[in-house]
């Protein structure tokens, strides 16, 4: 259809011929005649071209975390047998990508290519189609153009932004979690050695074997332990009662960390939630990107308006399976004291118990005095964890998951109880 300035153009033309006509100009009847003619020459150049054009996109990674760049990259293809007029593309993003992808491309040959890239940042985790391609076709003057939507859609998955843990010590044995008290014997015989494996840079020295050193010329390494740690669940509480404000983002992001952290670890581990299923244990890339890939679109739900007792049954869950892991790891909100008496007793299956909690009262718009009273209600839960041999990492507004994670390797020596009251200034 003519643009603008062809409508213009054409009324000019018309104008100029009916003057003609009342003045007995015969020369302005001309000049409308070649506008017009021109106006009719630029909607056949756009409609009846012999171009063909295909647009083409590519999205690279398809898979990220927040706050990464991602491309994408548009390829324009001229398949006729005449060359393009001027092309405009823009590309249709979702408002929340906050950018524009809009490309202007003059004169495709025939058999021609032409491509244009742009970057997006996304700042939250999610799934978000890109796409269709609006792609109009101009004709050098700019009188007419002609519009259709092409290239399809493509799908961009942004994971939660992801710290990198580091493995705490577990300081009753001074050692990381690698190492265990539980034995799997692998043939060989004696309480304290079960195999032999070839030395690798970094291990101990204290541990080689001399003996089948001597023998094979190599040195060689007692593997004395066979590691219990290395499966873990990592429980997400999704119940939309427990979280206010961003709490529950916040909550996501350490699970996508959990997550990183027992994949580089080497780890066989299990992403679960109150009410979402999850999927079994496993370990690889492949698995790492299928748990991602949940943490990406999970949402918070809710039974109702009353209470919602499914992270204590997961708990029992927890607890009634056959067999011992290494390590489980809540992440939640506010966890209520039955939530807490159900996760200590879990206690008899894991080695190791972690709670980290971001507790609502900190994230919501509540006043001081319901501040006050949530923070003394997460003190008790902390406490009641502690006294059955859980550790809790309480964590708020603006400070980072990997400051608290890494207090798990700490040492506690007593002193003032960080959860007292201060004095205010006067």
């Amino acid at each position: 259809m003519p643009t603008a300035r062809g409508w213009l153009v054409a009324a000019t033309g018309f104008f100029l011929c009916v003057a003609s006509r009342m003045f007995g100009a015969e020369a302005l009847g001309q000049v409308g005649l070649a506008l017009i003619v021109l106006v009719i020459g630029a909607l056949v150049v756009v409609r009846l071209g012999r171009h063909e054009l295909v647009v083409t996109r590519r999205v690279a990674p398809d898979r990220a975390p927040a706050e990464t760049l991602v491309t994408a990259t548009l390829e324009l293809g001229n398949s006729g047998l005449g060359a393009a007029p001027l092309v405009l593309l823009e590309d249709r993003l979702p408002a929340v990508l906050r950018t524009r992808a809009r490309f202007a491309f003059s004169g495709v040959e025939p058999r021609g290519r032409r491509e244009a890239s742009y970057k997006l940042r996304p700042s939250r985790r999610g799934r978000f189609e890109i796409g269709p391609v609006e792609m109009t076709c101009v004709d050098p003057f700019a009188l007419a153009r002609v519009r259709r939507v092409t290239g399809g859609t493509a799908n961009l998955l942004v994971y939660p932004k992801i710290d990198q843990l580091v493995l705490p010590r577990d300081l009753g044995e001074r050692r990381s979690l690698s190492v265990s008290a539980l034995r799997s014997p692998t043939g060989a015989t004696g309480e304290d050695f079960y195999t032999l494996r070839e030395y690798v840079e970094g291990d101990d020295l204290r541990k080689i074997h001399w003996p089948s050193t001597a023998k094979r010329q190599r040195y060689m390494i007692r593997q004395e332990e066979t590691p219990w740690h290395n499966r873990a669940t990592i429980v997400l509480d999704d119940r939309a009662l427990v979280y206010e404000g961003e709490a529950f983002e916040r909550a996501v992001e350490a699970a996508a960390s959990l997550v990183d952290l027992y994949h580089r670890s080497g780890f066989t581990y299990r992403l679960t939630g109150a009410h979402h299923p999850g999927a079994a244990a496993n370990r690889g890339s492949n698995h790492r990107a299928a748990c991602l890939d949940d943490l990406a679109t999970i949402t918070k739900r809710s039974l109702g308006s009353g209470p919602d007792p499914l992270l204590v049954a997961r708990f029992a869950e927890l607890e009634a399976r056959a067999g011992a892991e290494g390590t489980l790891v809540v992440i939640s909100g506010d966890l209520e004291p039955d939530a807490a008496l159900a996760m200590s007793r879990c206690r008899r299956r894991f080695k190791q118990v972690i709670a980290i909690t971001f507790p609502s009262h900190r994230f919501g718009p509540g006043s001081t005095k319901s501040r006050w009273d949530g923070e003394k209600k997460t003190m008790e839960v902390v406490q009641l964890l502690a006294r059955s041999g859980v550790r809790a990492i309480v964590v708020g507004p603006g400070e980072p998951l990997r400051t608290a994670w890494g207090s798990l390797s700490r040492v506690t020596t007593g002193g003032e109880n960080s959860w007292d009251r201060k004095p205010e200034p006067v």
